[in-house]
């Protein structure tokens, strides 16, 4: 399966943020999105995922996604946001919300099984019955990725994922991500300000600077001189 973004532009309050953006990737590869603060990384798969106006032609598998409606768009791509405000709700409350596209407000068994299959994955079957305030901010993280991965995307979009975590849970976080990816064959972007993280998990980075795309690269054939370029650094 093959995902690919042609001569994508996003305008905000008459100022360019996104400038005609070309790349096709891939499924089963872990694609990491890198730059500068404001170079419009998030504001990227914010448009991907329909969420934020844009103008451009989205091809998946050479299915036009403009032809998609809100229902088709939920059950295709999946954004998790840099920044999550639903921590009043039950961790139990916040995976239903996944399946909400399929059935409604009333979930049906199918609902239910595939809940219980990526719990068990994650392993976050103790803390269904907690509410996200009492959790920590790397199980908060597990509970968001769960969430969209119970929505069954084909395209995973990940908005800086491991910010404020520390080492052990950007860890967790990130391998769950390389593996998911590769079992499920998802199409995944994921935005990472960390470039050790980004090279280690990562297997093609694309260099966004200013709102436009310096540079699409596998991990194998990045040099130094690239991220210099990007990052206008030594």
């Amino acid at each position: 399966m093959t995902f690919e973004v042609k001569n994508l532009n996003c305008t905000i309050e008459n100022k360019t943020i996104i400038e005609d953006i070309n790349f096709t990737i891939r499924s089963g590869e872990l694609n990491i999105v890198i730059g500068a603060n404001g170079a419009g990384k998030s504001t990227l798969l914010k448009a991907i995922a329909r969420v934020q106006e844009s103008k451009g032609i989205f091809l998946l598998d050479d299915d036009n996604m403009a032809s998609y409606g809100i229902s088709k768009i939920a059950k295709t791509v999946s954004l998790m946001p840099q920044f999550n405000n639903n921590v009043h709700l039950s961790v139990k409350e916040i995976l239903e919300l996944g399946r909400r596209p399929y059935s409604g407000f009333t979930l049906l068994k199918e609902d239910y099984e595939m809940i219980n299959l990526i719990v068990e994955e994650l392993e976050l079957e103790r803390f269904l019955d907690r509410s996200m305030n009492t959790l920590s901010g790397g199980e908060r993280q597990k509970v968001y990725l769960a969430k969209s991965l119970i929505q069954n995307p084909k395209i995973l979009l990940l908005d800086e994922p491991i910010s404020h975590l520390d080492p052990k849970n950007q860890q967790e976080i990130l391998e769950i991500v390389k593996k998911v990816t590769l079992k499920k064959n998802l199409i995944t972007i994921v935005v990472l300000h960390d470039l050790q993280s980004a090279l280690h998990y990562g297997d093609n980075l694309l260099f966004l600077k200013k709102g436009k795309l310096l540079k699409h690269l596998a991990v194998k054939d990045i040099k130094s001189e690239d991220f210099e370029e990007l990052y206008d650094i030594k």
